[in-house]
């Protein structure tokens, strides 16, 4: 019995090792937050201007990624300070107006739906949200997920595009 137990875990952790050696192989992500469909997506490293709608991998400013981390919203990952990065979608780019209200992100003069930052999390810690009103500069995005509980720019607010790792597409998710 121990012995069949053993071959188990050792062939448990041989199919893990091969399959994260395949997902760095092939310049992949595994999103197991509930902000976007859970799946595998390959990352592209795209040299063109990232757009409104691209769905990217990016790190977060090193503060807000330290409170991700703290509060379990973020694992450990390839970012500065070691924490993993966050998909999310380029709501805002350079030229648009973004605006925070307590009914939610108005971008160019347009209320987001589910856009309304949340007061706690699911623990019923304090939020902490942006006041933005301005127009973005170049080489600066807001990201925002449709999900009313996804940690995004109404968090962290407005980053810059060098946190952009790569745009994501997916390749096998489950659309709930």
């Amino acid at each position: 019995m121990l012995k069949v137990l053993l071959q188990i875990l050792i062939t448990l952790f041989l199919l893990i090792c091969i399959f994260s050696l395949l997902l760095n192989y092939l310049n992949a992500w595994v999103n197991v937050s509930s902000s976007l469909p859970i799946g595998i997506y390959l990352i592209e490293h795209d040299k063109t201007a990232p757009a409104k709608g691209d769905l990217v991998l990016s790190c977060l400013p090193s503060h807000y990624a330290n409170i991700a981390f703290e509060r379990g919203y973020l694992t450990s990952g390839k970012c500065e300070n070691k924490i993993a990065p966050v998909g999310k979608y380029i709501a805002a780019i350079e030229g648009d107006r973004v605006l925070t209200t307590s009914e939610g992100i108005y971008i160019n003069k347009k209320l987001i739906p589910n856009s309304k930052a949340q007061i706690t999390d699911a623990n019923r810690r304090k939020m902490f949200t942006q006041n933005i009103n301005r127009t973005l500069r170049k080489n600066e995005i807001f990201l925002l997920n449709e999900k009313e509980n996804s940690f995004d720019g109404r968090y962290f607010g407005i980053i810059s595009t060098t946190y952009i790792v790569g745009k994501l597409k997916p390749l096998a998710v489950i659309e709930k």
